[in-house]
C-alpha cells in the first residue's frame, strides 16, 4: 500500500524528486532573502548611527 502510494503509477521517482528539488530551492532562496534582508538592516543600522554622529558633531561644532 505504501510501495502503491510512492511509485505514483510508475512516475513516483519523478514527482518526488521534483518536490525534493522544490523544497530545496524554496530553503535556499529564503536563506538567502533572510542574508540579504539581515545585510540591508545594518546597513539602515550604519546609516542611522552615521546620521546620528553627525548631528551630534555638527551640534558641538555650532555650541563653540
Amino acid at each position: 500500500m505504501i510501495l502503491q502510494f510512492l511509485n505514483m503509477g510508475g512516475y513516483g521517482l519523478y514527482i518526488w524528486l521534483s518536490y525534493a528539488f522544490a523544497a530545496l530551492s524554496l530553503t535556499v532562496l529564503y536563506y538567502v532573502s533572510v542574508k540579504k534582508l539581515n545585510s540591508i538592516k545594518n546597513i539602515e543600522h550604519l546609516y542611522q548611527s552615521e546620521k546620528v554622529e553627525e548631528v551630534t558633531v555638527s551640534a558641538q561644532a555650532n555650541r563653540f
